[in-house]
């Protein structure tokens, strides 16, 4: 199966050829911040797998994880960690397909906001896997 996603404005796309190594709604505050919103939902796919084109910006949001977003419309849409094996993180929102893959956890959620309440009955981790 692949899977392919872009941007707001279609100047970075991406396709992934293999499945995720895992789907997670990630509550951390660094992704809170870095996506601007309450929680990160990506797919995590091995390096070998993925392919983008189009011109990101980059920043560390920690020791371990930079960011990508699009250089042009500012959508925020990788996570690259820095450890082995090589991977990157997706934003399930640049997903041409929405709803093709569904998240298998929650993790974080000892940073979750207050408002938020999560009843889809899937695991949830007070701290990352």
């Amino acid at each position: 199966m692949a899977y392919e996603g872009g941007c707001l404005c279609g100047q970075v796309r991406w396709r992934a050829t293999g499945e995720p190594a895992n789907v997670r709604i990630c509550h951390c505050r660094l992704c809170q911040k870095a996506t601007a919103g309450p929680f990160f939902a990506r797919a995590v796919f091995l390096a070998g797998d993925f392919e983008r084109t189009g011109e990101t910006t980059a920043w560390p949001t920690s020791p371990r994880i930079d960011r990508l977003s699009c250089a042009r419309c500012g959508a925020p849409m990788f996570a690259l960690p820095k450890d082995p094996p090589a991977r990157i993180g997706v934003s399930l929102a640049t997903l041409d397909a929405p709803d093709a893959l569904r998240p298998d956890c929650h993790i974080w959620t000892s940073a979750k906001r207050a408002w938020i309440t999560i009843d889809d009955g899937l695991p949830q981790h007070a701290e990352g896997l």
